[in-house]
């Protein structure tokens, strides 16, 4: 019988990525117990693996290790659109739009700035403070649930990532279709700044709310006496999230223009549509069946988040400059800190927010992930610099390296200051208390 050299890399992924969750789990648990977040115990098992693995095989795994982790991004994006009930926001609607705008524009401005006044060319800075807004929701997911917070914090910080994404899809065109004229030598249309961000917005919203009415009525037609409702939830809520992310990545043609869609923003919105449509009942039994299945699949995003991040910057510094590389990754990585903090400061005190909420959401902002891996390898496959736009893919990565390290502290401290935690860990839950 022969065996194909595809189908042993498919088994040396299964058998990787399973030593991965397991002592990822492990580790983890250990992590927790030295006040460390388990996340980060979660990615340096990756990281550790990722170097393994790379002496190994090389990035010949890579590919496969980007598809599970776009399907478990997907799965995120869900369960946070899950959590946004417009029946709890609403009275803080205002707050909640001020702040993430503010703090978004503020973390873009200051990433470009920085970058431009340490020679990185201006279209290319522009470039790089859009990727600077982009917040991963894979932390914020798991620590939230992880620690059960409660509190002002937890309600500004969950509806925040539906705004945050349709702004930086948004700002990320335009800027983008910007850096290409300049590339060119072309005048700047409307049509060529617009047509790309709309249509993905668009499109992410109107499939996104299709998609998420389709579950409702499935779900919706259950007999909760059925033996099979459980099986009939979980299949159905995982055939949408699958669905949502395929057709995210593989995108479509529409008159004439290759449209992208967000693989972020098109499942968040199934899961906010599917919350605020359904009864409570229904989204809860979909919320507690997915949340059955969340560990392996979250434990394994944050292992194999770590290991692609090292394959991506070994493969990638061959030819590199290494002090323009490590110049302006600083700067990227200080100046988007910057911007976070201060701009939630500011959009707290605009939006009216309580004084924890203006000090503490800036550090539960700082991770960052598959997101902005994505939009920058999107942008280096439009761009026509080679050299640039690889240097851009390599500080954006090492800049997520640091903040997956890191972000989870700045989201425990967070959780910890404003009282949604008990201050002797994450495992000991407090209720916010009454001031």
């Amino acid at each position: 019988m022969l065996i194909l050299a595809n189908e042993i890399q498919s088994y040396d992924v299964i058998l990787i990525i399973s030593l991965m969750i397991l002592l990822g789990l492990f580790v983890g648990r250990i992590a927790e117990k030295h006040h460390i977040p388990n996340i980060t115990g979660y990615i340096i098992v990756g990281i550790v693996f990722g170097l393994g693995i790379y002496w190994w095989s090389g990035v010949a795994l890579l590919g496969l290790f980007m598809y599970i982790t776009k399907f478990a991004l997907g799965f995120i994006a869900l369960s946070i659109g899950l959590e946004l009930d417009f029946r709890k926001i609403w009275n803080r609607r205002n707050e909640v739009l001020i702040v993430t705008i503010v703090q978004a524009v503020s973390a873009f401005i200051f990433t470009a700035i920085g970058l431009r006044v340490f020679g990185f060319p201006l279209h290319y800075a522009l470039l790089l403070g859009t990727i600077a807004i982009a917040t991963e929701p894979g932390p914020i997911l798991f620590l939230t649930k992880r620690y059960k917070t409660k509190g002002e914090l937890t309600d500004t910080l969950v509806p925040l990532h539906g705004v945050e994404d349709a702004f930086a899809i948004i700002i990320f065109g335009i800027v983008l279709s910007y850096a290409i004229a300049v590339e060119q030598g072309q005048s700047l249309s409307l049509i060529m700044i617009l047509h790309g961000p709309i249509y993905e917005l668009i499109f992410s919203l109107f499939l996104g709310i299709a998609i998420g009415i389709i579950l409702r009525i499935i779900i919706r037609k259950l007999d909760y006496e059925d033996v099979d409702k459980d099986m009939v939830v979980f299949v159905s809520a995982f055939v949408a999230i699958m669905f949502s992310i395929a057709l995210a990545i593989r995108g479509f043609d529409f008159f004439g223009a290759h449209v992208h869609l967000s693989p972020v923003l098109l499942p968040m919105v199934v899961g906010i549509t599917f919350a605020n449509t359904s009864s409570k009942l229904a989204k809860d039994e979909t919320e507690h069946m997915l949340d059955l299945f969340s560990p392996p699949i979250l434990i394994g995003f944050f292992t194999i988040i770590g290991a692609e991040m090292v394959f991506l910057l070994i493969s990638g510094t061959a030819d590199i400059d290494w002090s323009r590389f490590l110049l302006y990754a600083t700067v990227y990585i200080v100046f988007r800190i910057f911007g976070k903090l201060f701009g939630s400061y500011v959009g707290g005190l605009l939006g009216k927010s309580t004084k924890n909420v203006r000090k503490y959401l800036g550090f539960c902002l700082l991770p960052q992930a598959q997101a902005a891996i994505g939009l920058i390898f999107y942008a280096g496959t439009r761009l026509s610099n080679s050299v640039t736009a690889n240097m851009m893919i390599l500080i954006v990565i090492a800049g997520t390296l640091v903040y997956e390290l890191l972000g989870p502290f700045g989201l425990r401290h967070s959780f910890i200051r404003c009282d949604e935690v008990d201050e002797h860990g994450a495992c000991i839950i407090k209720q916010k208390r009454k001031t």
